[in-house]
């Protein structure tokens, strides 16, 4: 089996979009921007942090794994 040459710099575009990605959604989150929740809840922040550094931890996780094969 061949291996595809991998492009590493695609890989940490895609790692920096998913950081921003999820810095904006905690920040909506955060701000609470539609009037009926609670703005300026610093929980709703720390879930969006959690998943989305969670995701990125088994992704890139599996991804290593998989360079080693």
């Amino acid at each position: 089996m061949q291996h595809e040459p991998t492009n590493r710099r695609l890989l940490w575009y895609i790692v920096a979009g998913l950081v921003a990605w999820g810095m904006l959604l905690g920040l909506g989150a955060y701000l609470g921007l539609d009037p009926q929740t609670p703005d300026r809840d610093y929980r709703r922040l720390w879930v969006v942090a959690a998943m989305t550094g969670g995701f990125l931890t088994l992704w890139l996780g599996a991804l290593a794994l998989r360079g080693r094969k």
